[in-house]
Protein backbone atom coordinates (compact mmCIF):
# COMPACT_ATOMS: atom_id res chain seq x y z
CA UNK A 1 0.00 0.00 0.00
CA UNK A 2 1.61 3.61 -0.86
CA UNK A 3 1.13 6.45 1.37
CA UNK A 4 1.78 9.85 0.95
CA UNK A 5 2.32 12.03 4.15
CA UNK A 6 1.71 16.10 3.01
CA UNK A 7 1.07 19.66 3.60
CA UNK A 8 -0.39 22.65 1.29
CA UNK A 9 -0.68 26.08 1.56
CA UNK A 10 -1.03 28.40 -1.36
CA UNK A 11 1.79 30.76 -2.32
CA UNK A 12 3.70 29.17 0.78
CA UNK A 13 3.45 33.09 2.53
CA UNK A 14 6.47 35.55 3.53
CA UNK A 15 7.52 33.36 6.47
CA UNK A 16 10.43 30.83 5.68
CA UNK A 17 9.15 28.57 8.20
CA UNK A 18 5.88 28.31 6.69
CA UNK A 19 7.54 26.86 3.31
CA UNK A 20 8.56 23.61 5.27
CA UNK A 21 6.81 20.57 5.96
CA UNK A 22 6.38 20.16 10.24
CA UNK A 23 8.73 17.94 11.57
CA UNK A 24 6.17 15.56 12.82
CA UNK A 25 5.29 14.84 8.88
CA UNK A 26 8.87 13.22 8.79
CA UNK A 27 8.28 10.80 12.14
CA UNK A 28 4.89 9.65 10.56
CA UNK A 29 6.67 8.71 7.28
CA UNK A 30 9.58 7.02 8.83
CA UNK A 31 7.24 4.88 11.36
CA UNK A 32 5.24 3.98 8.08
CA UNK A 33 7.90 2.97 6.46
CA UNK A 34 9.73 0.73 9.32
CA UNK A 35 6.22 -0.74 9.40
CA UNK A 36 6.55 -2.24 6.24
CA UNK A 37 4.58 0.69 4.01
CA UNK A 38 6.29 2.47 1.06
CA UNK A 39 5.53 5.82 2.32
CA UNK A 40 6.67 9.07 0.98
CA UNK A 41 6.54 12.80 2.35
CA UNK A 42 5.46 15.31 -0.05
CA UNK A 43 5.80 19.41 -0.02
CA UNK A 44 2.92 21.05 -2.02
CA UNK A 45 3.79 24.30 -0.07
CA UNK A 46 3.65 26.90 -2.65
CA UNK A 47 2.98 24.69 -6.07
CA UNK A 48 0.49 25.32 -8.70
CA UNK A 49 -2.73 23.56 -8.43
CA UNK A 50 -1.53 21.92 -11.44
CA UNK A 51 1.86 20.55 -10.41
CA UNK A 52 0.11 19.21 -7.64
CA UNK A 53 -2.50 17.50 -9.60
CA UNK A 54 0.66 16.43 -12.15
CA UNK A 55 2.08 14.66 -8.94
CA UNK A 56 -1.02 13.32 -7.49
CA UNK A 57 -1.79 11.39 -10.48
CA UNK A 58 1.45 9.95 -10.70
CA UNK A 59 1.50 9.13 -7.32
CA UNK A 60 -1.42 7.53 -6.87
CA UNK A 61 -1.59 7.17 -3.05
CA UNK A 62 -3.81 4.52 -1.39
CA UNK A 63 -3.94 6.65 1.49
CA UNK A 64 -2.76 10.47 1.56
CA UNK A 65 -2.30 12.11 4.75
CA UNK A 66 -2.57 15.69 4.98
CA UNK A 67 -1.47 17.97 8.10
CA UNK A 68 -3.23 20.81 8.45
CA UNK A 69 -3.05 24.10 10.85
CA UNK A 70 -5.35 26.72 11.07
CA UNK A 71 -3.74 28.87 8.33
CA UNK A 72 -4.07 26.40 5.64
CA UNK A 73 -7.27 24.67 6.82
CA UNK A 74 -8.98 25.43 3.56
CA UNK A 75 -6.23 24.74 1.03
CA UNK A 76 -6.23 21.48 3.04
CA UNK A 77 -9.98 20.74 2.00
CA UNK A 78 -9.34 21.71 -1.55
CA UNK A 79 -6.55 19.13 -1.51
CA UNK A 80 -8.44 16.30 -0.17
CA UNK A 81 -11.13 17.24 -2.95
CA UNK A 82 -8.53 17.39 -5.72
CA UNK A 83 -7.40 13.69 -4.35
CA UNK A 84 -11.05 12.40 -4.44
CA UNK A 85 -11.18 13.64 -7.82
CA UNK A 86 -8.53 11.54 -9.38
CA UNK A 87 -8.77 8.52 -6.79
CA UNK A 88 -12.35 8.16 -5.54
CA UNK A 89 -10.87 4.84 -4.22
CA UNK A 90 -8.30 6.32 -2.36
CA UNK A 91 -8.38 7.11 1.76
CA UNK A 92 -7.66 11.23 2.57
CA UNK A 93 -6.66 11.43 6.15
CA UNK A 94 -5.94 14.99 8.03
CA UNK A 95 -4.00 15.37 10.92
CA UNK A 96 -2.22 18.18 13.17
CA UNK A 97 -3.69 20.65 15.49
CA UNK A 98 -5.90 22.39 13.65
CA UNK A 99 -7.72 19.11 12.31
CA UNK A 100 -7.49 17.71 15.86
CA UNK A 101 -9.60 20.63 17.37
CA UNK A 102 -12.14 20.58 15.12
CA UNK A 103 -12.30 17.01 14.13
CA UNK A 104 -16.71 16.98 14.27
CA UNK A 105 -16.73 20.18 12.08
CA UNK A 106 -14.42 18.90 9.34
CA UNK A 107 -16.34 15.50 8.90
CA UNK A 108 -19.37 17.29 8.82
CA UNK A 109 -18.41 19.10 6.38
CA UNK A 110 -16.06 18.01 4.03
CA UNK A 111 -17.25 14.54 2.10
CA UNK A 112 -13.98 13.99 0.62
CA UNK A 113 -12.23 13.86 4.23
CA UNK A 114 -12.47 10.25 5.37
CA UNK A 115 -11.06 10.13 8.96
CA UNK A 116 -9.18 12.18 11.47
CA UNK A 117 -5.91 11.47 13.67
CA UNK A 118 -5.98 13.26 16.42
CA UNK A 119 -3.46 14.22 18.66
CA UNK A 120 0.25 12.27 18.45
CA UNK A 121 -0.51 10.58 15.65
CA UNK A 122 2.20 7.95 14.58
CA UNK A 123 0.47 4.62 16.13
CA UNK A 124 -2.63 6.00 15.03
CA UNK A 125 -2.17 5.91 11.71
CA UNK A 126 0.14 3.18 11.39
CA UNK A 127 -2.64 0.55 13.04
CA UNK A 128 -5.19 2.13 10.33
CA UNK A 129 -3.01 1.96 7.80
CA UNK A 130 -2.46 -1.62 8.85
CA UNK A 131 -6.41 -1.97 9.12
CA UNK A 132 -6.42 -0.92 5.53
CA UNK A 133 -3.84 -2.88 3.77
CA UNK A 134 -5.66 -6.39 4.89
CA UNK A 135 -8.21 -5.65 2.23
CA UNK A 136 -6.64 -5.80 -0.97
CA UNK A 137 -6.79 -4.46 -3.05
CA UNK A 138 -8.53 -1.61 -1.25
CA UNK A 139 -11.80 -0.79 -2.70
CA UNK A 140 -13.42 1.12 -0.39
CA UNK A 141 -17.01 2.92 -1.39
CA UNK A 142 -16.92 6.69 -2.04
CA UNK A 143 -19.82 7.39 0.60
CA UNK A 144 -18.57 5.88 3.39
CA UNK A 145 -15.03 4.13 2.80
CA UNK A 146 -13.66 3.15 6.33
CA UNK A 147 -16.49 1.45 7.56
CA UNK A 148 -17.49 -0.88 4.80
CA UNK A 149 -17.43 -4.35 5.38
CA UNK A 150 -14.67 -5.85 7.84
CA UNK A 151 -13.31 -2.07 8.56
CA UNK A 152 -16.79 -1.52 10.52
CA UNK A 153 -16.55 -1.73 14.25
CA UNK A 154 -15.72 -4.11 16.47
CA UNK A 155 -18.36 -7.37 15.53
CA UNK A 156 -18.02 -10.75 16.56
CA UNK A 157 -14.64 -10.30 17.68
CA UNK A 158 -13.07 -8.57 14.77
CA UNK A 159 -11.36 -5.47 15.42
CA UNK A 160 -12.07 -2.80 12.90
CA UNK A 161 -11.46 1.27 12.96
CA UNK A 162 -13.88 1.71 15.93
CA UNK A 163 -11.12 -0.49 17.64
CA UNK A 164 -8.20 2.23 16.97
CA UNK A 165 -7.60 5.00 19.99
CA UNK A 166 -7.02 8.62 18.51
CA UNK A 167 -9.30 8.37 15.57
CA UNK A 168 -12.41 10.68 14.59
CA UNK A 169 -14.44 9.27 11.72
CA UNK A 170 -18.16 9.35 9.73
CA UNK A 171 -20.51 6.11 10.12
CA UNK A 172 -23.08 7.61 7.94
CA UNK A 173 -24.21 10.55 8.93
CA UNK A 174 -22.53 10.47 12.76
CA UNK A 175 -19.12 11.60 13.41
CA UNK A 176 -17.32 9.09 15.89
CA UNK A 177 -14.52 9.46 18.10
CA UNK A 178 -12.75 6.99 19.49
CA UNK A 179 -10.89 6.81 22.87
CA UNK A 180 -7.89 9.32 22.88
CA UNK A 181 -4.35 7.66 22.51
CA UNK A 182 -2.11 7.54 25.63
CA UNK A 183 1.07 9.47 24.70
CA UNK A 184 3.89 7.54 23.63
CA UNK A 185 6.04 6.89 26.83
CA UNK A 186 9.44 7.33 25.63
CA UNK A 187 10.45 9.47 22.12
CA UNK A 188 13.74 7.83 21.36
CA UNK A 189 11.74 4.72 20.25
CA UNK A 190 10.57 7.03 17.62
CA UNK A 191 12.70 6.56 14.75
CA UNK A 192 14.50 10.29 13.87
CA UNK A 193 12.20 12.53 11.82
CA UNK A 194 15.13 12.81 8.92
CA UNK A 195 14.82 9.76 7.48
CA UNK A 196 11.03 10.32 6.81
CA UNK A 197 11.91 13.23 4.84
CA UNK A 198 14.65 11.15 2.59
CA UNK A 199 13.14 10.57 -1.02
CA UNK A 200 10.56 12.62 -0.53
CA UNK A 201 8.82 15.20 -2.98
CA UNK A 202 9.61 18.69 -3.38
CA UNK A 203 11.64 18.53 -0.24
CA UNK A 204 14.59 20.90 0.23
CA UNK A 205 16.55 18.53 2.79
CA UNK A 206 19.32 21.35 3.76
CA UNK A 207 16.52 23.70 4.61
CA UNK A 208 13.82 21.37 5.83
CA UNK A 209 16.17 19.51 8.22
CA UNK A 210 17.49 22.47 10.30
CA UNK A 211 14.59 22.53 12.45
CA UNK A 212 14.35 20.32 15.02
CA UNK A 213 11.90 18.91 18.05
CA UNK A 214 13.08 17.21 20.96
CA UNK A 215 10.14 17.25 23.22
CA UNK A 216 6.10 17.17 22.71
CA UNK A 217 3.99 18.83 25.55
CA UNK A 218 4.10 22.20 27.19
CA UNK A 219 3.94 22.68 31.11
CA UNK A 220 2.71 25.92 30.43
CA UNK A 221 -0.88 27.68 30.63
CA UNK A 222 -1.03 30.58 27.96
CA UNK A 223 -4.65 31.34 26.86
CA UNK A 224 -3.91 31.55 23.33
CA UNK A 225 -2.01 28.27 22.42
CA UNK A 226 -3.72 24.90 21.57
CA UNK A 227 0.08 23.03 22.56
CA UNK A 228 -1.32 21.63 26.05
CA UNK A 229 -3.98 20.44 24.47
CA UNK A 230 -2.80 18.78 21.86
CA UNK A 231 0.23 17.03 23.33
CA UNK A 232 -1.17 17.10 26.69
CA UNK A 233 0.71 19.70 30.24
CA UNK A 234 3.40 16.69 30.96
CA UNK A 235 6.24 16.73 29.20
CA UNK A 236 8.17 14.11 27.31
CA UNK A 237 11.58 14.06 25.79
CA UNK A 238 14.11 12.57 23.41
CA UNK A 239 17.23 12.08 25.41
CA UNK A 240 20.13 13.84 24.78
CA UNK A 241 22.08 10.84 23.12
CA UNK A 242 19.58 10.77 20.53
CA UNK A 243 19.35 14.54 19.88
CA UNK A 244 23.05 14.60 19.54
CA UNK A 245 22.69 11.31 17.19
CA UNK A 246 20.49 12.94 14.51
CA UNK A 247 22.53 16.57 14.72
CA UNK A 248 25.68 14.29 14.26
CA UNK A 249 23.70 12.41 11.14
CA UNK A 250 21.93 15.64 9.37
CA UNK A 251 25.48 17.12 9.86
CA UNK A 252 27.72 14.54 7.88
CA UNK A 253 25.01 13.87 5.43
CA UNK A 254 23.87 16.82 4.14
CA UNK A 255 26.66 19.15 5.74
CA UNK A 256 24.63 21.64 7.94
CA UNK A 257 26.04 23.25 11.05
CA UNK A 258 23.48 25.14 11.97
CA UNK A 259 20.19 23.77 13.33
CA UNK A 260 17.09 25.90 15.24
CA UNK A 261 15.29 23.38 17.87
CA UNK A 262 11.99 24.46 17.98
CA UNK A 263 10.49 22.92 21.01
CA UNK A 264 7.72 25.06 22.76
CA UNK A 265 10.20 25.46 25.75
CA UNK A 266 13.87 23.88 25.52
CA UNK A 267 15.04 24.55 28.74
CA UNK A 268 12.37 22.88 30.89
CA UNK A 269 14.68 20.17 31.79
CA UNK A 270 18.06 21.78 33.37
CA UNK A 271 19.64 18.47 33.47
CA UNK A 272 18.72 17.65 30.16
CA UNK A 273 19.72 20.52 28.50
CA UNK A 274 23.73 20.90 30.03
CA UNK A 275 23.90 16.85 28.95
CA UNK A 276 23.20 17.93 25.80
CA UNK A 277 25.62 20.89 26.17
CA UNK A 278 28.17 18.03 27.16
CA UNK A 279 27.63 16.50 25.06
CA UNK A 280 28.11 18.70 21.75
CA UNK A 281 31.35 19.63 23.65
CA UNK A 282 32.77 16.74 24.32
CA UNK A 283 32.20 15.02 20.68
CA UNK A 284 33.34 17.93 19.02
CA UNK A 285 30.28 18.44 16.77
CA UNK A 286 31.34 22.21 15.99
CA UNK A 287 27.76 23.55 15.30
CA UNK A 288 25.65 26.36 16.18
CA UNK A 289 22.13 26.85 16.77
CA UNK A 290 19.02 28.26 18.39
CA UNK A 291 16.12 27.61 20.35
CA UNK A 292 12.64 29.42 21.79
CA UNK A 293 12.22 29.24 25.94
CA UNK A 294 10.38 30.99 28.34
CA UNK A 295 11.73 33.52 30.84
CA UNK A 296 11.28 31.60 33.96
CA UNK A 297 12.59 28.23 32.78
CA UNK A 298 16.57 29.59 32.78
CA UNK A 299 19.44 30.15 35.02
CA UNK A 300 22.53 31.50 34.24
CA UNK A 301 25.03 28.36 35.01
CA UNK A 302 22.85 26.78 32.45
CA UNK A 303 22.61 29.52 29.63
CA UNK A 304 26.44 29.13 29.81
CA UNK A 305 26.67 25.75 28.90
CA UNK A 306 23.98 26.55 25.76
CA UNK A 307 26.49 29.14 25.18
CA UNK A 308 29.54 27.34 25.18
CA UNK A 309 27.94 24.59 23.00
CA UNK A 310 27.04 26.59 20.19
CA UNK A 311 23.46 28.48 21.25
CA UNK A 312 23.91 31.89 19.58
CA UNK A 313 20.44 32.90 19.95
CA UNK A 314 17.37 32.40 22.44
CA UNK A 315 13.73 33.45 21.59
CA UNK A 316 11.60 34.31 24.51
CA UNK A 317 8.06 34.47 24.94
CA UNK A 318 7.43 38.12 26.66
CA UNK A 319 4.38 39.27 24.58
CA UNK A 320 3.99 41.95 27.23
CA UNK A 321 5.40 44.51 29.34
CA UNK A 322 2.34 44.95 31.40
CA UNK A 323 1.23 42.55 34.20
CA UNK A 324 -2.56 42.35 33.92
CA UNK A 325 -1.91 41.72 29.93
CA UNK A 326 0.77 38.66 31.10
CA UNK A 327 -2.15 37.67 32.93
CA UNK A 328 -4.87 38.05 30.88
CA UNK A 329 -2.52 35.23 28.44
CA UNK A 330 -2.21 33.50 30.81
CA UNK A 331 1.62 33.46 30.93
CA UNK A 332 2.44 32.80 34.55
CA UNK A 333 5.55 35.30 34.30
CA UNK A 334 6.11 38.61 35.58
CA UNK A 335 7.73 42.06 33.86
CA UNK A 336 10.77 41.27 36.50
CA UNK A 337 11.28 37.93 35.46
CA UNK A 338 11.09 39.09 31.65
CA UNK A 339 14.13 41.73 32.81
CA UNK A 340 16.41 38.74 34.71
CA UNK A 341 15.99 36.32 31.71
CA UNK A 342 17.18 39.13 29.68
CA UNK A 343 20.19 40.09 31.50
CA UNK A 344 21.44 36.67 31.90
CA UNK A 345 20.80 36.03 28.22
CA UNK A 346 22.69 38.95 27.14
CA UNK A 347 25.58 38.37 29.80
CA UNK A 348 26.67 35.08 28.83
CA UNK A 349 26.95 36.68 25.18
CA UNK A 350 23.77 34.57 23.66
CA UNK A 351 21.99 36.99 21.26
CA UNK A 352 17.91 37.86 22.73
CA UNK A 353 15.10 37.61 20.47
CA UNK A 354 11.37 37.81 21.43
CA UNK A 355 7.76 37.42 20.63
CA UNK A 356 5.73 40.40 21.90
CA UNK A 357 1.65 40.44 21.25
CA UNK A 358 -0.46 43.18 20.34
CA UNK A 359 -4.45 43.42 19.61
CA UNK A 360 -5.12 41.71 23.72
CA UNK A 361 -8.77 42.46 24.90
CA UNK A 362 -8.20 45.42 27.50
CA UNK A 363 -5.20 46.83 26.24
CA UNK A 364 -4.78 50.04 25.56
CA UNK A 365 -2.26 52.59 25.43
CA UNK A 366 -1.15 52.75 28.99
CA UNK A 367 -0.06 48.65 28.30
CA UNK A 368 1.56 49.49 25.23
CA UNK A 369 3.64 52.18 26.85
CA UNK A 370 4.82 49.59 29.78
CA UNK A 371 5.48 47.84 26.96
CA UNK A 372 7.57 50.25 24.98
CA UNK A 373 9.57 51.13 28.18
CA UNK A 374 9.94 47.18 29.11
CA UNK A 375 11.57 47.05 25.51
CA UNK A 376 14.08 49.98 26.51
CA UNK A 377 15.72 47.72 29.17
CA UNK A 378 15.23 44.45 27.37
CA UNK A 379 18.30 45.50 24.82
CA UNK A 380 16.53 42.74 22.60
CA UNK A 381 18.75 42.07 19.39
CA UNK A 382 15.97 41.16 16.70
CA UNK A 383 12.11 40.37 18.00
CA UNK A 384 8.41 39.41 16.19
CA UNK A 385 5.30 41.47 16.59
CA UNK A 386 1.89 39.41 16.04
CA UNK A 387 -1.38 40.28 16.39
CA UNK A 388 -3.33 38.40 19.28
CA UNK A 389 -4.98 35.37 16.90
CA UNK A 390 -7.92 32.97 17.57
CA UNK A 391 -7.00 28.99 17.29
CA UNK A 392 -8.99 26.23 18.24
CA UNK A 393 -8.11 24.36 21.21
CA UNK A 394 -7.06 27.08 23.19
CA UNK A 395 -8.99 28.93 26.10
CA UNK A 396 -9.20 31.88 24.56
CA UNK A 397 -11.40 31.02 21.79
CA UNK A 398 -13.66 28.70 23.59
CA UNK A 399 -14.24 31.75 26.11
CA UNK A 400 -15.13 33.75 23.54
CA UNK A 401 -17.26 31.41 21.48
CA UNK A 402 -18.89 31.11 25.66
CA UNK A 403 -19.49 34.60 25.92
CA UNK A 404 -20.95 34.57 22.36
CA UNK A 405 -18.28 37.44 21.35
CA UNK A 406 -17.46 34.94 18.25
CA UNK A 407 -19.34 32.18 16.42
CA UNK A 408 -18.96 28.55 17.16
CA UNK A 409 -18.24 27.80 13.34
CA UNK A 410 -15.41 30.97 12.88
CA UNK A 411 -12.75 28.66 11.52
CA UNK A 412 -15.11 27.28 8.81
CA UNK A 413 -17.10 30.16 7.90
CA UNK A 414 -14.17 32.73 7.69
CA UNK A 415 -12.21 32.86 4.85
CA UNK A 416 -9.33 34.55 6.43
CA UNK A 417 -5.69 32.70 7.19
CA UNK A 418 -5.57 34.31 10.62
CA UNK A 419 -8.51 35.30 12.41
CA UNK A 420 -7.40 37.76 14.70
CA UNK A 421 -9.42 38.63 18.36
CA UNK A 422 -9.11 42.89 17.20
CA UNK A 423 -8.77 44.51 14.29
CA UNK A 424 -9.21 48.04 15.27
CA UNK A 425 -6.54 50.58 14.44
CA UNK A 426 -5.38 50.64 17.91
CA UNK A 427 -3.83 47.06 16.72
CA UNK A 428 -2.17 48.50 13.74
CA UNK A 429 -0.67 51.23 15.21
CA UNK A 430 0.85 49.34 17.82
CA UNK A 431 2.06 46.79 15.99
CA UNK A 432 4.26 49.44 13.85
CA UNK A 433 5.45 51.07 17.10
CA UNK A 434 6.59 47.60 18.76
CA UNK A 435 8.66 47.10 15.58
CA UNK A 436 9.93 50.20 15.65
CA UNK A 437 11.37 50.10 18.82
CA UNK A 438 12.76 46.68 18.14
CA UNK A 439 14.44 48.06 15.29
CA UNK A 440 15.69 51.39 16.73
CA UNK A 441 17.18 48.97 20.03
CA UNK A 442 18.66 46.51 18.27
CA UNK A 443 21.53 47.90 16.45
CA UNK A 444 23.43 49.23 19.73
CA UNK A 445 22.46 46.04 21.87
CA UNK A 446 24.16 42.58 21.17
CA UNK A 447 26.10 43.99 18.42
CA UNK A 448 27.95 46.20 20.62
CA UNK A 449 31.57 45.47 21.51
CA UNK A 450 31.09 45.95 25.15
CA UNK A 451 28.63 42.93 25.50
CA UNK A 452 30.90 40.72 23.75
CA UNK A 453 33.59 41.52 25.85
CA UNK A 454 31.42 41.40 29.00
CA UNK A 455 30.14 37.94 27.77
CA UNK A 456 33.89 36.70 26.94
CA UNK A 457 35.47 37.46 30.14
CA UNK A 458 32.74 35.49 31.64
CA UNK A 459 32.22 32.36 29.52
CA UNK A 460 35.95 32.06 28.17
CA UNK A 461 37.22 30.84 24.74
CA UNK A 462 34.01 29.24 22.55
CA UNK A 463 33.58 29.49 19.17
CA UNK A 464 29.77 31.17 19.57
CA UNK A 465 31.44 34.28 20.81
CA UNK A 466 34.42 34.58 18.56
CA UNK A 467 31.87 34.25 15.41
CA UNK A 468 28.85 36.37 16.64
CA UNK A 469 31.86 39.19 17.69
CA UNK A 470 33.84 38.50 14.26
CA UNK A 471 30.62 38.63 12.15
CA UNK A 472 29.73 42.25 13.92
CA UNK A 473 33.55 43.45 13.38
CA UNK A 474 32.97 42.56 9.71
CA UNK A 475 29.67 43.86 9.54
CA UNK A 476 31.56 47.32 10.42
CA UNK A 477 34.52 47.36 8.12
CA UNK A 478 36.57 46.03 10.83
CA UNK A 479 37.80 43.00 9.09
CA UNK A 480 41.04 42.82 10.56
CA UNK A 481 39.79 42.46 14.05
CA UNK A 482 37.24 40.05 12.51
CA UNK A 483 40.03 37.50 11.05
CA UNK A 484 41.77 38.05 13.93
CA UNK A 485 38.65 36.39 15.68
CA UNK A 486 38.32 34.16 12.93
CA UNK A 487 42.05 32.80 13.09
CA UNK A 488 42.00 32.20 17.04
CA UNK A 489 39.11 29.82 16.17
CA UNK A 490 41.00 27.67 13.83
CA UNK A 491 44.41 27.84 15.67
CA UNK A 492 42.19 26.19 19.38
CA UNK A 493 40.32 24.11 17.47
CA UNK A 494 41.51 23.29 13.83
CA UNK A 495 38.67 20.84 12.92
CA UNK A 496 36.18 23.81 13.80
CA UNK A 497 34.04 24.43 10.51
CA UNK A 498 33.00 27.56 11.29
CA UNK A 499 36.63 29.66 11.32
CA UNK A 500 37.64 27.90 8.11
CA UNK A 501 33.87 29.15 6.56
CA UNK A 502 33.98 32.83 7.87
CA UNK A 503 37.74 33.27 6.82
CA UNK A 504 36.72 31.99 3.51
CA UNK A 505 33.69 34.25 3.04
CA UNK A 506 35.91 37.04 4.69
CA UNK A 507 38.87 36.68 2.32
CA UNK A 508 36.37 36.58 -0.75
CA UNK A 509 34.87 39.99 -0.05
CA UNK A 510 38.25 41.51 0.54
CA UNK A 511 39.49 39.97 -2.86
CA UNK A 512 42.47 37.48 -1.04
CA UNK A 513 41.12 34.47 -3.31
CA UNK A 514 44.09 32.11 -2.76
CA UNK A 515 43.43 32.32 0.96
CA UNK A 516 39.45 31.47 0.35
CA UNK A 517 40.32 28.94 -1.94
CA UNK A 518 42.85 27.29 1.05
CA UNK A 519 39.74 28.27 3.56
CA UNK A 520 36.85 26.43 2.08
CA UNK A 521 38.83 23.71 0.48
CA UNK A 522 39.43 23.03 4.35
CA UNK A 523 36.19 23.24 5.40
CA UNK A 524 34.99 21.14 2.58
CA UNK A 525 37.40 18.36 3.51
CA UNK A 526 35.84 18.78 7.55
CA UNK A 527 31.88 18.57 6.12
CA UNK A 528 32.18 17.16 2.96
CA UNK A 529 28.61 17.65 2.26
CA UNK A 530 28.79 21.17 3.20
CA UNK A 531 26.92 22.90 -0.14
CA UNK A 532 28.01 26.73 0.61
CA UNK A 533 31.85 25.22 0.72
CA UNK A 534 31.48 23.85 -2.76
CA UNK A 535 29.64 26.68 -4.52
CA UNK A 536 32.19 28.91 -3.26
CA UNK A 537 35.14 26.90 -4.34
CA UNK A 538 33.67 26.53 -8.00
CA UNK A 539 33.04 30.92 -8.31
CA UNK A 540 36.31 31.41 -6.70
CA UNK A 541 38.25 28.86 -9.20
CA UNK A 542 36.04 29.85 -12.25
CA UNK A 543 37.40 33.65 -11.72
CA UNK A 544 40.95 32.65 -10.75
CA UNK A 545 40.77 30.43 -14.59
CA UNK A 546 41.36 27.18 -13.14
CA UNK A 547 38.60 25.62 -14.90
CA UNK A 548 39.47 21.85 -13.59
CA UNK A 549 38.95 23.28 -10.45
CA UNK A 550 36.13 24.92 -11.13
CA UNK A 551 34.48 22.10 -12.77
CA UNK A 552 35.33 19.68 -10.39
CA UNK A 553 33.61 22.31 -7.68
CA UNK A 554 30.57 22.21 -10.12
CA UNK A 555 30.17 18.71 -10.59
CA UNK A 556 30.04 18.39 -6.42
CA UNK A 557 27.47 20.87 -5.87
CA UNK A 558 25.18 19.34 -8.42
CA UNK A 559 25.84 16.40 -6.45
CA UNK A 560 24.83 17.72 -3.12
CA UNK A 561 22.50 19.77 -4.60
CA UNK A 562 19.73 16.70 -5.49
CA UNK A 563 21.49 13.76 -2.71
CA UNK A 564 20.81 10.40 -3.18
CA UNK A 565 17.10 9.15 -2.28
CA UNK A 566 16.11 12.73 -2.86
CA UNK A 567 12.95 13.25 -5.44
CA UNK A 568 11.73 16.58 -6.51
Amino acid sequence: MKVLICSVYGSGGDDSFLTLLPVGVGSLVAVLRNAGFTAKAANFIGLPSTEIRKILAAEQPDLLGISVMTHNRHDSVRLAELAKELNPAGIVVFGGPHATHRCREILAACPAVDAVVLGEGEETLRELAELLAESSPINPTPTSPLIQGEHRGVQGGHEGIAAIRGLAFRDGDTVVVTPPRPPLPGLDALPLPSAGFEGGINIDLRHQLEFLITSRGCPAACSFCSSPHFWGRSLRFRSPRNMVDEIRTIRDRYGLIYFSIRDDTFTTDRKRVIEFCRLLLEEHLFILWNCQSRVNAVDEEMLLWMRRAGCDCIQYGVESGSTPILSALGKRITPEQIVRASEATRKVGIRLSIYLMTGIPGETEQELRETLTLLETLKADDGQVSPLAYYPGTRLFAAAVERGGVPADLFERSPEEALYVRNDPFVVSATRRLLRKIGDLSPNNFSGKRESVRARRLAGYCHTGNVTAGELLADGGDFTGAEKLYREIVSLEPDNPWGWLLLGELYRETGRSAEAQAAFRRLAELIPAHLPAWEALADLYRVTGDQAEALRGRERVKVLTNPAGSAG
